[in-house]
């Protein structure tokens, strides 16, 4: 029978851990960073209207942010819960929908509010509550509250 030296039960774990975090991103993680970052861009320019006296777009803001949370949410619960590697897959992302045209990033908004809204809406109790108050603090920074 072959004795388990603790050090090397650590070295396997730690090249196993390694291994995991150099795994490529899965379609779900870049999904999500895809409309994180469509959301992003979406929400600025709703915050700066709403700045800017359009209060009626304040609903539209905060709905916007909720999905775009949601998918934060959902991601850090099921895929990575690496926040570096999440922010880094967003500004890849945001590079990329540059070289969309304004219709395409906005279906992609409007696709990707309604995903996150559907995301929202199966969550549990908790996790809604944790959605809602990140979004309406997110809120507040975006419009200097």
């Amino acid at each position: 029978m072959h004795k388990c030296r603790p050090g090397a039960v650590l070295l396997v774990a730690s090249a196993i851990t390694a291994a995991a975090a150099q795994a490529p991103p899965g379609q779900r993680e870049l999904h999500a960073a895809e409309c994180v970052a469509a959301l992003k861009v979406n929400t600025e320019s709703l915050a700066i209207n709403v700045k800017a006296g359009r209060s009626d777009l304040r609903p539209l803001l905060l709905t916007r942010l909720q999905a775009g949370t949601a998918f934060v949410g959902d991601t850090f619960l099921h895929d990575d819960q690496d926040e570096q590697r999440a922010r880094a897959l967003t500004d890849e992302a945001l590079e990329r929908q540059k070289s969309l045209t304004e219709a395409q990033l906005a279906a992609r908004q409007a696709f990707c509010a309604d995903e996150g809204a559907r995301l929202l809406a199966s969550a549990n109790a908790i996790e809604r509550v944790v959605v809602n108050r990140l979004a309406r603090k997110r809120m507040d920074r975006l419009l200097g509250s």
